[in-house]
């Protein structure tokens, strides 16, 4: 309804003055071009989706090309001794510059595709932001200059009406935009469907500016505004498309490309997982149908009748052993498996225990072990062992022992087959499952790096300095998040980080925030290493960057200096230093906090962590529990989540001590 409104009053400016009118469309399409420009710009270094770089960019020119069209527009007075034929040319050039980038855009995006990695992706695209500004520079650079330096590009319009060069250029114009909206439906799986709606709708509403345009015959007060209406619109459309989108619902525009590089890992883990199931349903059949002759006679000399029906169907190697786990009995395919014949085994010559791998060998004694202790215990075991050739295969051992008679007192007996095939697909499984849940966090903290641009941009529209603080506040939030991301991106685990390396980084990331004007508070870490899991790190980095920003904004006014003190350790460690025991543990000066309530209560804490600054202290009228901080409120309902405790103790300066555990992660 607003946008019906603003129509009809920009069609009655137009009867009553054309030029006001004029002035009016071209400068919001300017305006327009420049804000996606700001906006991708300012995204490049993590933005992938390239068919957004190459409009950004291009809109760049567009807007430049568009501004420098309207000056020279006839009634203007600003470029004297050219014609009306100079802003038509301006005009074309603008104009082929957006069919052009609406052209080429999708061409990138399907070229892309799926192959590159993330890190190298996101610097590549970078780089090609670069070299596509470039290229746009370059091509506008020529073509203004075949305008006003050699002067000779084709006239586009003659006293009379549009010349063949300026007709034929508006149907190609259109051409290459109707060319480009297939394009965009062939990438179509690359936007949200919204993104996609406006974007089409932009483009056709282009092409209908760019007939009604070459339809007339004359450039005056009233043959142009039905294109200048339709490209109102058209830009209007781009504007909610990119700006709009890209502030209100970010993951909509900059970010499809997570869930589509999320939905391609899924697809490959099902159909690696259809694979695993393959081979191990070959295997299975392999051991079910292969046959398995019995030797016309056992290495010992012992009649195998007994066993005939159970040895024909073995799926690897039977065996016993004595009391001291020395080989006594073995059938099977011992030499296709280990390389080693059964006389080698059975004579004492190769001990099984010396094949295998020196580094699994503790875990078989220990369950071995065991088994001597407890007769009715069944020992399953997973190792590698080393053939005679070199090659390591891993095997699977199923061992107990021997009901107790007197012919087999003190012997045991079991089963070991070959598991390689299975443990290869596991590992492919693990090594794709890794590979993902990295990806996903170096998608994560890609995604909110360009949140934390685009509350950078937004804050740039305000002057008020609560609405700034408040702004960098957030930006701060979404960076201790990110870093996080981060860090499990570049660390050997997945799920866990060492958080005294996080603290370093997120705390220097803050005083260099924050610390303008005062380089006289100093920062004084004493951490201990601890991988903690990421359910738990995020909210405690919050905490810590939220108690850290409230010390460096209000703890030292005026210039003052101080230091601030942050210490992170077991509590173990902690009872270590200070000689204490039991549920002491946790608070070696025994003093009770502001609540009433004293931190010996909560001994059963694993970790303890302090952010103490030597400012001028909070308030003893403030309850720091229940306070309008968004902050503070922050800090409580996030000690609250991760099961946590803290308090607070007034004098001298701040001190906060969080107890918390770390039942998921690693410590």
């Amino acid at each position: 309804m607003v946008w019906v409104i603003i129509i009809i009053l920009l069609y009655l400016i137009s009867l009553n003055n054309y030029l006001l009118f004029y002035t009016v469309v071209e400068l919001f399409s300017v305006y327009v071009a420049y804000v996606i420009f700001l906006i991708v710009w300012k995204s490049r270094n993590r933005l992938e989706n390239r068919y957004l770089i190459i409009l950004g960019v291009g809109y760049f020119f567009i807007g430049s090309v568009g501004f420098l069209s309207t000056l020279t527009f006839h009634g203007m007075g600003i470029f004297t001794g050219f014609a009306t034929n100079l802003a038509v040319q301006l005009g074309i050039i603008a104009r082929l510059l957006e069919s052009a980038s609406f052209l080429v855009a999708p061409l990138f995006l399907i070229r892309t595709g799926e192959n590159q990695e993330g890190n190298s992706r996101t610097s590549e695209n970078a780089v090609f932001a670069w070299k596509a500004f470039l290229a746009y520079a370059v091509t506008t650079a020529i073509c203004l200059a075949s305008i006003f330096i050699f002067q000779n590009f084709p006239d586009s319009y003659i006293q009379g009406g549009f010349t063949p060069f300026g007709v034929i250029s508006g149907y190609m114009i259109s051409f290459m935009l109707l060319c480009s909206l297939f394009l965009l439906y062939t990438a179509r799986d690359r936007f949200e469907e919204d993104v996609l709606r406006l974007l089409s709708i932009s483009i056709v509403l282009t092409i209908f500016a760019e007939l009604s345009f070459i339809f007339y015959s004359q450039i005056d007060e009233a043959s142009n505004v039905v294109s200048l209406l339709f490209k109102i619109l058209s830009f209007y459309l781009i504007y909610k498309a990119i700006v709009d989108v890209g502030f209100e619902e970010p993951c909509s525009l900059l970010f499809r490309e997570l869930k589509h590089r999320e939905e391609d890992f899924r697809q490959k883990a099902f159909f690696l997982g259809d694979e695993y199931s393959h081979i191990c349903r070959m295997i299975a059949r392999r051991y079910l149908t292969e046959p398995r002759s019995m030797e016309e006679e056992d290495d010992r000399g012992e009649d195998p009748g007994s066993y005939r029906s159970f040895m024909q169907n073995l799926q690897g190697i039977g065996f016993q052993f004595s009391n001291d786990f020395k080989m006594v009995f073995i059938h099977g395919p011992a030499e296709k498996m280990t390389g080693y014949s059964k006389q080698n085994f059975l004579s004492g010559k190769v001990d099984w225990q010396e094949i295998v791998l020196a580094e699994d060998r503790p875990v078989i004694l220990r369950k071995r072990k065991k088994l001597r202790l407890n007769p009715d215990f069944i020992v399953e075991s997973e190792y590698r062992i080393r053939k005679k050739d070199g090659e390591i295969k891993w095997v699977r051992e199923i061992i107990q022992k021997i009901p107790e008679k007197p012919e087999s007192s003190g012997k045991f007996q079991g089963l070991v087959y070959d598991i390689t095939e299975r443990k290869m697909a596991e590992e492919a499984l693990e090594k794709i499952d890794r590979i993902r849940i990295k990806e996903v966090h170096h998608r994560i903290k890609n995604n909110l790096q360009v949140i934390s641009s685009l509350l950078s941009l937004q804050a740039e529209k305000f002057e008020d300095r609560e609405v700034l603080e408040a702004f960098r506040e957030s930006q701060n939030r979404v960076a201790s998040i990110a870093m996080i991301h981060e860090e499990l991106h570049e660390s050997e685990s997945t799920d866990t980080l060492d958080f005294s390396d996080y603290l370093k980084k997120l705390t220097a990331d803050l005083f260099s925030s924050y610390r303008v004007g005062n380089s006289n508070i100093n920062l004084k870490l004493n951490l201990e290493q601890v991988h903690l899991g990421m359910d738990t790190a995020i909210p405690l980095g919050i905490i810590v960057n939220e108690l850290v920003s409230n010390a460096l904004k209000h703890a030292f006014p005026a210039e003052r200096g101080g230091e601030i003190d942050i210490n992170f350790c077991r509590t173990e460690t902690l009872a270590a230093k200070y000689g204490l025991s039991g549920t002491d543990k946790n608070c070696p000066d025994g003093e009770e906090s502001t609540d009433g309530k004293n931190c010996r209560d909560y001994g059963s804490f694993r970790y303890i962590l302090t952010v103490t600054d030597n400012g001028r202290g909070i308030p003893e009228e403030i309850d720091f529990q229940n306070t309008n901080s968004l902050g503070l409120q922050l800090v409580n309902i996030l000690v609250e989540q991760i099961d946590g405790y803290i308090e607070l103790k007034r004098s001298p300066g701040t001190a906060y001590i969080i107890c918390f555990s770390n039942e998921k992660g690693e410590a």
